[in-house]
């Protein structure tokens, strides 16, 4: 574990970093690593809806895919039923394509078949084949989703990177019925090898329809973006808007970073050369008229090393959004950068301050993504390394230096896909408006968490939130309280997840659930466990004995529920899906 405390009082005001960061993975109990030439990304999501952050990790050939649960704010592995081959995999991806409340799992391969499985209570069911999905290895990096014709059913976005340019990236259709049909041809997209690492689903021009834009590596293909025309069609914009830069681009992460309400984005790329048509990490500005500008440079994140991962986070919840880029160099000197966490300055530019608790940042990187392990709201990052380096896990300790205030919000869509993807969230307090959107994967190969974490400075109260929703609703709720965890569910309620602050916590497993459920209390002091429909019906109510009380739901009906647990050591509630 490396810990580092700060003295700021001898930086000018303009750059006093408020941010600290405690390696602290294997204290966690998460020791993982994997040799695979290109790396991997990393999962940091909830993938049984109990409310805490998880990790899925992909694996090497010959090894299992390794799932971690976070158990109030350390990780146990858990084995669950699954059909694994045990192949090497890039990425792991939580997502519920069917709208049923549980996360299904789609595993992507370079070397062989990708898997594609749906959750049964925990027992995955490999349905690639019937779901219609490629069978046979495409050389898959990433499977990217996003309902790109809005019919409230995510799609999918295989990016499949094979070097002989034979077999073309694929974008399938769900058809919500289970299946899903190829519509590379329908969709006017075409069959093309262009060696992508990913392909991001995000709306560039705020109408409501996701555009699909595909980072490349190699310098033989340019990036390319696809137009949304609203008719499941797109259209190449690339050249017109200026994003069809021509870099060997590793991974690309989207942030409104400026808040002019349209959605920016960061792509890696390799060491700096001046011989490459467009040289370093590009920070690809959003000129909000459908084109794009490459600030990298005036805003001081060019990177100009070897780098793959990149994510946005309000490190110190101060309202701007900070940048940390990983890189492939395990040495920190001559210029070398191994890895960047890039303080926003308030202006629009950023500076790589030192002393932040990343001086033992210096391994082989790959993919990373943020989540919050202990629920302090304050956003932590996973980063997955290559051997011997075992992954890092960056415990975000700024709350010990400030106390600045939070929101992390999780949408359930209704007529939208349950998962909200695709999503416009806009936040106003102290005067000051922010926004985020909501993607399935970003960075290199990852998945960040379902919260959409906002930084709010010394708020005490948020004026609005409101939702821009995929099929078009528009959802607002004023006067919200801080530092909480809240559920938006599409025309329907704001529900208080939990009050993270509060010393209060339970566990809730399996979530969803069809029989029962396992309620983890602190102790077994007489807490009275209500479960209530989403209009406040009470249908199940327990005084409990135990401090691990099993809690029998098999006859009620299908829904969402809030758990509601009234105990000597407060309040506290959880989102229940019984399926």
């Amino acid at each position: 574990m490396y810990r580092f405390i700060v003295l700021f009082l001898l930086l000018p005001a303009s750059t006093l970093g408020q941010v600290l960061f405690e390696e602290s993975a294997a204290t966690l109990g998460y020791i993982e690593t994997r040799a695979m030439p290109d790396g991997t990304g990393i999962s940091f999501a909830d993938f049984d809806g109990d409310g805490w952050d998880d990790i899925t990790a992909p694996s090497n050939a010959g090894e299992p895919l390794r799932f971690y649960k976070n158990n109030n704010g350390t990780f146990v592995e858990v084995f669950f039923t699954i059909d694994d081959p045990l192949v090497a995999t890039k990425s792991a991806v939580w997502v519920d394509f069917d709208n049923d409340g549980d996360k299904d799992l789609f595993v992507s391969s370079e070397t062989a078949a990708n898997h594609f499985y749906r959750n049964d209570d925990f027992t995955f069911v490999d349905i690639t084949a019937s779901a219609g999905l490629p069978t046979t290895n495409v050389f898959t990096n990433s499977a990217s989703w996003g309902d790109y014709d809005n019919d409230g059913f995510l799609d999918v976005f295989l990016a499949n990177k094979d070097l002989d340019m034979n077999i073309p990236n694929m974008l399938y259709h769900n058809e919500g019925d289970g299946t899903f049909t190829l519509a590379n041809t329908s969709a006017n997209i075409g069959d093309r090898t262009v060696n992508s690492f990913q392909g991001t689903f995000y709306d560039i021009d705020n109408d409501g329809w996701l555009e699909l834009y595909l980072i490349n590596d190699r310098l033989t293909t340019k990036n390319v973006m696809y137009k949304n025309n609203g008719t499941g069609t797109f259209s190449d914009i690339s050249f017109f808007s200026g994003s069809d830069y021509q870099m060997n681009a590793m991974s690309a992460a989207i942030q409104d970073y400026d808040y002019d309400g349209f959605i920016d984005m960061y792509i890696t790329n390799t060491t700096y050369d001046t011989g490459d048509p467009d040289p370093g990490n590009f920070l690809m500005k959003n000129n909000g008229d459908g084109s794009f500008s490459n600030v990298a440079v005036a805003a001081g994140v060019r990177f100009d090393y070897f780098s793959w991962g990149a994510v946005w986070l309000d490190g110190d919840n101060d309202t701007f959004p900070d940048l940390y880029v990983s890189g492939q160099f395990s040495v920190d000197g001559g210029g070398i950068l191994p890895a960047a966490y890039y303080d926003n300055q308030e202006d629009g530019t950023f500076q790589r301050i030192p002393d932040q608790g990343f001086e033992n940042d210096l391994a082989f990187s790959h993919g990373n993504a943020i989540g919050d392990v202990n629920n302090d709201g304050f956003p932590d990052i996973i980063v997955a390394n290559h051997e011997p380096f075992t992954d890092f896990v960056w415990v975000n300790q700024s709350g010990e230096l400030n106390d600045n205030t939070f929101i992390k919000v999780r949408l359930e869509g209704t007529t939208s896909n349950r998962d909200g993807i695709g999503a416009r969230i806009e936040l106003l307090a102290n005067g000051k408006t922010q926004y985020r959107f909501t993607a399935s994967v970003e960075g290199y190969l990852s998945q960040n968490s379902s919260s959409e974490f906002f930084g709010l400075g010394d708020a005490t109260t948020i004026d609005m939130i409101k939702v821009y929703w995929p099929s078009g609703i528009v959802d607002q709720h004023d006067n919200v309280s801080v530092n909480q965890t809240i559920t938006i569910i599409e025309d329907g309620p704001l529900l208080a997840v939990s009050e993270v602050l509060a010393p209060f916590s339970f566990g809730l497993y399996p979530n969803p659930a069809n029989e029962q459920v396992i309620i983890s209390l602190p102790d077994s002091s007489g807490s009275k466990i209500k479960v209530v429909t989403m209009l406040g019906q009470t249908v199940l109510e327990l005084q409990t004995v135990f401090a691990k009380q099993v809690l029998d739901i098999s006859r009620i009906a299908a829904g969402t529920y809030i758990v509601s647990i009234n105990s000597s050591k407060g309040k506290a509630q959880k989102i229940l899906v019984k399926k």
